[in-house]
């Protein structure tokens, strides 16, 4: 059978967004093909949606008409396009993905859904809410947005438009004929509460996979250390730097410099460097930058803990990749990861934004290596048991399959 993946972009995001399925599901008997707006691969089966530098300018004008007027997802043109390509025209299923990255407006989803069997993928809350990606502590979502407390999150409106986009998706949802994906029991939660979707039948728990028996084993730790230029002693804490709000590092740092840690430490980080500049006289610090899949086997070989103080998160990949090396979990309550960690038995979950609490944990486990080991082995089981690349790949094919012969 035939599956076109649709999204913003190809490779960035690629273990999420479709990209990587392109390979392999033939090992399923699923051809696969991409239709993004930015292709930034040479692969022949991705396909860009724009038409050069014309519908740059196009595509700018509008993200900036709707931000001015507290709209969101209701002018781009590019699903009229999408439904023209000879590859949505081939494919037997079609399998949509961030389309509310000023992918596919709004009142364009029925009309797509109508001409193909659909499966819709939420990576985050966004579809539940007036524009923001991630409601976070607000409840509005609930019963309207109306008004909008939080008009500077992502996706920013100048003018409050929150309630008005909210009944826009409430009328459009209604005329929707589609199998919706979510990937952890916090997103399942999110939808069935939502006044917005509890209503869709079809929903599918399909937690992400990754390769777990690429990840290294135990013996590499000290040669991963001595590449990475890490003492073999120190305690070494893994984890992402970034200043987008949601990850948490503000509150984690907050963590770090409540006090001197009570022995040699490392702080071990990938994504933006330069963060950390207020912990060198206590830490060591080794910014490793972006850094593409296979490097990340060495990072978590190296690290003892991996930190994941995000304050919203939908799945949490790095997650289950740090219980696949088998490395504990530390994070925030009120998100997907306690469930996605296994928390309390595997992972440990504080209180939201608790940084005190976050440093006695990180703290205990600074001084109880057994436990840290304790915790990574069962990590590793439960990831090779629930999060295995094979059973991800089988269930998105028998999705397929399934939605083909509903649908058609």
């Amino acid at each position: 059978m035939k599956v076109l993946h649709v999204n913003n972009v190809d490779l960035p995001g690629r273990r999420f967004n479709g990209y990587d399925l392109l390979n392999d599901m033939r090992s399923r008997g699923v051809d696969s093909k991409q239709a993004v707006l930015w292709k930034t691969s040479q692969n022949p089966d991705v396909t860009t949606l724009l038409d050069g530098g014309r519908d740059d300018l196009l595509l700018t004008a509008i993200r900036k008409v709707e931000k001015r007027h507290g709209m969101h997802d209701l002018l781009f043109p590019w699903g009229k396009v999408l439904a023209n390509t000879q590859e949505f025209q081939d494919a037997d299923v079609v399998h949509y993905h961030l389309v509310h990255n000023d992918l596919i407006s709004l009142p364009d989803l029925p009309y797509l859904f109508s001409l193909k069997p659909s499966v819709w993928t939420l990576h985050d809350p966004w579809a539940f809410t007036g524009h923001c990606i991630y409601p976070l502590d607000c409840e509005g979502w609930l019963d309207g947005c109306d008004p909008c407390p939080y008009l500077d999150r992502p996706f920013a409106m100048q003018v409050d438009g929150a309630g008005r986009m909210w009944r826009v998706k409430q009328q459009i949802y209604r005329e929707l004929e589609v199998d919706l994906v979510v990937a952890s029991q916090f997103m399942h939660g999110l939808l069935t509460r939502s006044p917005l979707t509890a209503h869709f039948e079809d929903v599918h728990l399909i937690p992400f996979g990754i390769h777990t028996e690429q990840f290294l084993p135990d013996d590499w730790r000290s040669a991963s250390r001595k590449r990475l230029g890490i003492a073999e002693d120190d305690f070494v804490l893994f984890f992402r730097a970034s200043e987008i709000e949601v990850k948490g590092l503000a509150e984690l740092v907050k963590a770090l410099e409540l006090h001197p840690p009570t022995r040699p430490t490392t702080l071990l980080t990938v994504d933006e460097t330069g963060l950390l500049t207020q912990l060198t006289s206590d830490y060591t610090i080794v910014e490793r930058g972006w850094v593409e899949d296979e490097s990340l086997y060495l990072l978590y070989s190296a690290c003892d803990v991996f930190v994941m103080p995000s304050t919203a998160e939908a799945f949490g990949l790095m997650a289950i990749e740090a219980m696949a090396a088998g490395r504990p979990v530390v994070c925030f309550e009120g998100t997907s990861l306690p469930a996605v960690s296994h928390a309390p038995d595997c992972g440990i979950a504080v209180p939201m934004g608790d940084s005190v609490a976050l440093r006695e944990a990180l703290d205990s486990l600074a001084e109880s290596p057994e436990e840290v080991r304790r915790r990574g082995e069962l990590g590793r089981a439960l990831a090779t048991k629930e999060y295995g690349y094979g059973c991800y790949l089988d269930a998105l094919a028998t999705l397929y399959r399934d939605v083909e012969a509903r649908r058609r």
